[in-house]
């Protein structure tokens, strides 16, 4: 591609379009000059369309936009039968008259280089134009043979064909003058300089540029919509609506992590310039992770996440994630340069996890690494989750390359995140911790239950949509998960003030009615999402003097075991019962176990229990509650999900 210095605006089409094919098929040490005047020893000065500084001489080109068919002579010209001007007899002479001038500059020992005059006609953009030459060396030229000539010896008309040197290039700018101050005004767009052209292409330019208000300068770049270089309105218009809101996207993602700061919207005469600071960095195509520490590493997957998400959160996506168009610092900074708002949110996050998964890897965080390998896959979506763990990571400095087993003991850290304190109960096959969230710093609930390998696929479905949820009657979920190098769950949720049902020791009278109507709505809210505690006992069972919450689904069978539900009930009733049945079945027998008035002496069977609930007046829980209670313990009571569970069980929703 030639270098281009315009001195003036092209005047026709034919100009535009010829510049074009010329500044793209002419050689890099090729200098293509337009629209520049060349004064006559008269004083008058003379344009020329374009003055070509070549490999072999000097050309001054006249371009023509002739359409049909063209007989040129020595010194008359036709157009389809019509007389028109000999242009080349124009251009020879403009080239006689710089050779003067170049002569009269040049120093004593140094030759001249050749000038030559030379017609470009272009036709209809290339087409449309037939040439006959009366002798064919005279020089004139169709589009299929302007580049050659220009190029080669055989274009020039001199007698003896010399290279041109270096000097005389020089020489000839020297005559010219002010060349470089044209250039100068060329490249400059307000503040902004010119420096370096990174890409070409149907009238968009981007460019490296210097943005020198001062004393100082800062490196931008310049993405330049030319509408000379379009070929058609419609292009041109559908180019420059996507600049247009490119920088609108910009502007409202103004301030997020990873957005580049955009100036406003340059109109420059015929070119729409949108000025972009330049990311700091290397694009992630050349970044080299094995030079950089682990925390680097995910300091850059933070920060990569982070921006992401600041901008999702504004209702854009990046869309484009090719390696080029991603920055990344030596402090992991990151930027996103092109974001094209042109996929899904999801879409977003699988395309973000496919381009940093290989980064991912570097780090040897299994925890991260296989984060980014499900979310590749379209899987575990959440970018929350991520951002936790890295935070995580960096700021307790915990880089483990392979997992190790987990000594449960106080100062003992689960999951990166929490760190136990003090072991509320034990037994053969789990603990309670009360633990403290590293990072919130606020207390929570550690549950740890050993040996669930076999139901782990089940618990990990389970507890996924308890995190998803929320009641305030069902335990609040922070994580979950099995322990590194064991197959020990683990289960941490916030800390509920208060004690098991069956540790009360004083109540008011109306407290254990409201306990029982919270529970009925948080197992009814479930129920609906079909989702079942399956181990409803008393000490599953969490009462404060305000409100009760359901804990441990589906594990801590072995916390209760003395006081499980399924020992009231028939084995043979229960195994026919589904799940919804059986959960209301270990509500009702567990209030009315800790409640009953009579002692049970640890002999719990289905007359035992009933035997307990005829033992509490009626009149202190209420009549259709009582009878309700009677039928569940009988597996006589069939739930309907579409009625609300306290109508069906006689009470009233003033009770909780």
């Amino acid at each position: 591609m030639a270098k281009q210095i315009s001195f003036g605006n092209a005047v026709n089409d034919a100009e535009r379009w010829a510049f074009k094919l010329l500044s793209n098929e002419l050689p890099q040490n090729y200098l293509l000059l337009t629209n520049i005047e060349i004064p006559v020893h008269t004083g008058q000065a003379m344009e020329v369309d374009a003055l070509i500084i070549g490999e072999w001489g000097i050309y001054v080109v006249d371009i023509k936009g002739y359409i049909g068919r063209l007989n040129a002579g020595q010194h008359a010209w036709s157009l389809d039968g019509r007389d028109v001007d000999n242009c080349l007899a124009k251009a020879n002479y403009v080239a006689r008259v710089l050779a003067g001038k170049i002569k009269h500059k040049i120093p004593v020992g140094v030759y001249a280089p050749w000038c030559q005059g030379m017609v470009f006609v272009t036709g209809r953009k290339g087409e449309g134009i037939s040439l006959e030459k009366d002798d064919g060396s005279l020089s004139i030229y169709t589009p299929q043979q302007i580049v050659s000539a220009l190029t080669h010896q055989w274009g020039l008309t001199a007698p003896k064909k010399f290279p041109v040197t270096e000097k005389q290039k020089e020489h000839v700018l020297e005559t010219l003058g002010q060349v470089s101050v044209v250039e100068r005004r060329n490249n400059r767009i307000q503040d902004f300089h010119k420096v370096k052209c990174l890409f070409i292409q149907h009238g968009l330019e981007i460019w490296q540029a210097d943005y020198q208000p001062g004393d100082w300068s800062a490196p931008w770049l310049l993405k330049i919509l030319v509408s000379t270089g379009f070929e058609n309105e419609e292009m041109q218009y559908t180019q420059e609506q996507k600049l247009r809101d490119e920088f609108m996207r910009l502007q409202k993602l103004s301030g997020c992590n990873g957005v580049p700061y955009s100036a406003p919207l340059i109109q420059d005469g015929e070119q729409l310039v949108l000025p972009i600071k330049m990311p700091r960095g290397v694009p992630l195509s050349a970044f080299k992770p094995q030079e950089h520490t682990t925390y680097q590493l995910l300091e850059a997957l933070k920060h990569s996440a982070l921006a992401l998400q600041q901008i999702h959160r504004r209702g854009y996506t990046v869309g484009n994630w090719s390696e080029n168009c991603v920055f990344i610092t030596d402090d992991g900074d990151i930027e996103y340069i092109d974001i094209i708002n042109g996929s899904t949110l999801d879409e977003d996050i699988k395309n973000y996890a496919t381009l940093f998964c290989s980064l991912a890897k570097q780090t040897h965080q299994p925890r991260i690494y296989q984060w980014y390998e499900q979310a590749a896959l379209g899987r575990n979506l959440d970018l929350d989750w991520l951002c936790c763990d890295l935070s995580a990571l960096i700021e307790m400095g915990i880089c483990d390359g392979e997992q190790k087993a987990i000594s449960l003991k106080k100062g003992a850290i689960i999951d990166h995140h929490f760190q136990l304190e003090e072991c509320i109960q034990t037994s053969e096959t789990s603990q309670l911790w009360r633990a403290k969230h590293l990072q919130g710093q606020y207390n929570c609930g550690i549950s740890i239950y050993q040996c669930i390998d076999e139901h782990w696929p089940e618990l990990s479905c389970l507890y996924r949509s308890l995190s998803h949820l929320f009641h305030p009657h069902i335990e609040r979920v922070i994580a979950f998960g099995q322990l590194p190098a064991s197959q020990d769950l683990f289960i941490a949720r916030y800390w509920l003030k208060g004690c098991s049902l069956n540790e009360l020791i004083h109540y008011e009278e109306q407290q254990p009615q409201m306990w029982f109507a919270q529970l009925l709505t948080g197992l009814q809210y479930l129920h609906r999402m079909n989702i079942f505690h399956g181990a409803v006992c008393p000490r599953n069972i969490i009462c404060n003097p305000v409100r009760a919450v359901l804990v441990n689904f589906g594990v801590g069978l072995d916390i209760a075991a003395e006081s499980y539900s399924q020992q009231y009930a028939d084995p043979n009733l229960w195994a026919e019962e589904n799940d919804i049945e059986k959960d209301l079945y270990g509500l009702v027998a567990s209030f009315v176990d800790v409640l009953t008035p009579i002692s049970l002496n640890n002999q719990r069977s289905r007359d035992f229990i009933i035997k307990a609930l005829d033992a509490i007046d009626p009149n202190l829980v209420g009549q259709s509650l009582f009878e309700s209670c009677q039928r569940v313990l009988s597996f006589n009571f069939s739930p309907d999900l579409s009625e609300s569970y306290l109508t069906q069980f006689g009470l009233d929703p003033s009770s909780l």
